[in-house]
């Protein structure tokens, strides 16, 4: 019953609706919040989707990107059937990307919204004389062989993990949110947004909650996730 905007290729728009597309299948409440069956599922849900979003995203002007392959209902079908099976999900590569990145959330009396992200990279420390602004090191955002969907060329855009996000229900806005943090944003914002519509926290309580992120190979949890937690989640996948 939810509709979600979201920044769409070359950004993170797609690997976030593909990853909840993914999560939809799941009880997610009865699991119980940040246990070890939640924290696998959403992992693995997030290490499929970012397997997409690593090997195809890219600019859309220089290469074909499937968009709507990618947050089909099919495609997440296919992603549980592996996740349920406990198949291997290979990630691929990702450039490293910088977590400094400025968002700007707002909604005004009149029920207008917007939900920004502003990213510089890390800045280059590049100013033109007289501008008064610096350049950004987002090059770093592009992959750095050639022959990927991603690589450098001339004229292109690279691709980065900005995902801002507006969620209406029955056309009103439901929750309005952004983040910093490079990639992460996806995962973060993933999980604020499931804190919110499956366990009913409020924003406040929704943002400071303790996340974790799955993107390659392992699993990083934020140490105030008990380590009895991982303990267990340990015994299915790689953690740290």
């Amino acid at each position: 019953g939810y509709n979600i905007a979201s920044s769409m290729s070359p950004h993170g728009g797609p690997t976030l609706v593909a990853i909840l597309n993914i999560l939809e299948g799941y009880d997610l409440a009865a699991m119980g919040h940040n246990s070890p069956d939640y924290i696998y599922t959403v992992a693995m849900a997030m290490k499929a989707a970012f397997a997409d979003r690593n090997a195809l995203i890219a600019d859309p002007q220089f290469t074909d990107v499937p968009v709507e392959w990618m947050v089909s209902k099919e495609r997440s079908r296919y992603w549980r059937d592996r996740i349920d099976a406990g198949e291997p999900i290979e990630p691929g590569a990702t450039p490293t990307e910088s977590p400094h990145t400025t968002h700007v959330t707002l909604v005004d009396d009149a029920g207008n919204c917007v939900s920004l992200t502003h990213s510089l990279g890390v800045s280059s420390g590049v100013i033109t004389p007289g501008l008064g602004f610096m350049y950004n090191n987002s090059m770093i955002n592009f992959y750095p062989l050639p022959g990927h969907p991603n690589a450098i060329e001339p004229g292109k855009s690279r691709r980065t993990g900005m995902a801002p996000t507006i969620i209406r229900r029955d056309g009103k806005p439901r929750l309005v949110l952004g983040s910093p943090g490079a990639s992460r944003i996806i995962t973060s914002n993933v999980q604020v947004i499931l804190n919110v519509l499956d366990f009913g926290m409020s924003i406040e309580y929704a943002v400071y909650a303790p996340r974790f992120d799955c993107q390659l190979n392992d699993i990083r949890c934020h140490m105030r996730i008990p380590e009895y937690v991982c303990a267990e989640v340990r015994k299915r996948h790689p953690i740290r």
